[in-house]
């Protein structure tokens, strides 16, 4: 059954590629912390919709050859991907945007920031605490006015030195989700990437890799809490795989949207080696999902000059990170569309953005009831906005001619999914 205007219409060019070849098919998730509630309520949507045309037993890891995601997309590709006993996923989609309501609040709350604790610890050594815990009034106002100080001091210090939160939670949570599951273990290919503060350059997590190198096949837990440890929120993580120690930090520092990475990676699997324009794009079917951007309500500058507090504070959120995360989405998202609009198959990609979120909603890390609730209205607000463009000329986003929601676009890319693994089970038989 298809829903509004989509009822009773027969998407153009569905179905599989030029001269019937298989279709490479590709997912992939951006990062976005708390944000992530964006991806998962489309992929819910797109669920359901496969299991109409399929049965209830279809789960996203059944149509995409790859899901690539970056710190919470990498979270989202983990769940998706992982299997239970039975060799089917673990989890729905459905069960994704449950998730967030459920552990974000304890991942980014106040028993997880390490000044909580740091108080109690901090004292100037030429004071003797002793002399203002005595009674009379003056003394209770001394000692009143030393422990502001000290609790002043010790959380200032604290931010400074620490991170935001001390991601214990987030490592237990996702351990204890994905258990002993390796990368050579996931029900479809997966690409999460990391990045090494020491060695400086960009890691890859792949299930290619962990295939065919027994040193790479790490826990996937380990690539996902990697993936995920944004820098200013969560301290870097580390962990040793078959003689290499890795020194991680958030995968949004090399790649915030993986995308072009996916159809790189989905290029090799399919003996490749070089992504280059002589590639056939119209064999390639991607639908790329952004995690929110408050690019209409960004930070206006005061003054000649931001110092670097202003950098890394201003309303709640660290413009730095929004500034440079975002570019790179930006280049991402240009590059791909100038890529697929040129090679005449523009259909094949398809990208699910908001880029007009307010500062607040914008947030990593707001993880109350409120926020996650108005998150997951914009996302279902999102599938009734039309399907967004790059102009070729300006760069920017812009309506699809002809007014195509993204409703309808999910719709239309079920159907091609649908058709493509039908294709292939009956290729198989």
């Amino acid at each position: 059954m298809m829903e509004g205007g989509a009822r009773g219409r027969v998407p153009r060019q569905i179905g599989t590629a030029t001269n019937n070849q298989k279709l490479v098919t590709i997912l992939s998730i951006d990062g976005g912390g708390v944000r992530g509630i964006i991806p998962a309520t489309i992929l819910a949507f797109l669920e359901s919709r496969l299991q109409e045309l399929d049965g209830e037993q279809a789960r996203i890891a059944d149509y995409f050859d790859l899901i690539a995601g970056t710190s919470t997309g990498g979270i989202i590709t983990a769940m998706l991907t992982t299997p239970n006993q039975n060799h089917r996923p673990l989890f729905t989609a459905r069960d994704i945007k449950g998730f967030y309501y459920k552990e974000c609040p304890k991942i980014f709350s106040e028993e997880a920031r390490p000044t909580k604790h740091a108080t109690g610890g901090f004292k100037f050594p030429w004071i003797d605490e002793a002399k203002w815990k005595s009674t009379g009034i003056w003394n209770k106002i001394i000692g009143a006015t030393y422990v502001s100080i000290k609790v002043f001091m010790a959380w200032l210090l604290t931010a400074v030195f620490q991170p935001k939160y001390d991601g214990k939670y987030l490592h237990n949570i996702i351990k204890q989700m994905l258990g002993q599951t390796r990368l050579g273990d996931t029900l479809t290919s997966v690409f999460i990437p990391s990045f090494d503060i020491k060695l400086l350059n960009p890691i890859f997590f792949s299930t290619s890799q962990g295939k065919r190198d027994v040193s790479k096949n790490v826990l996937l837990s380990d690539a996902v809490i990697s993936s995920s440890a944004a820098p200013y929120y969560f301290p870097p993580y580390c962990f040793e795989a078959s003689s290499r120690k890795y020194n991680l930090v958030d995968g949004g520092v090399a790649a915030n949207n993986p995308t072009l990475l996916a159809i790189r990676e989905a290029t090799k699997m399919n003996g490749d080696q070089d992504l280059s324009f002589s590639i056939d794009y119209s064999g390639y079917l991607v639908l790329s999902l952004g995690t929110g951007a408050g690019k209409r309500d960004g930070h206006e500058v005061q003054g000649s000059s931001w110092g670097l507090l202003d950098w890394f504070t201003n309303k709640g959120t660290a413009p730095l990170l929004d500034i440079f995360f975002t570019a790179m989405d930006d280049m991402v998202q240009i590059y791909l569309s100038f890529i697929f609009q040129g090679h005449h198959c523009r259909s094949n990609y398809l990208r699910i953005q908001d880029e007009n979120l307010t500062i607040d909603e914008a947030s990593t890390d707001d993880s109350s009831l409120k926020c996650l609730m108005r998150l997951e209205k914009i996302a279902n607000e999102l599938l009734d906005k039309p399907v967004l463009i790059t102009n070729s000329e300006t760069g920017l986003l812009e309506p699809l001619p002809g007014g195509r929601t993204n409703k309808y676009a999910l719709i239309e890319f079920a159907q091609r999914l649908s058709m493509e693994r039908r294709r292939r089970n009956k290729t198989a038989v």
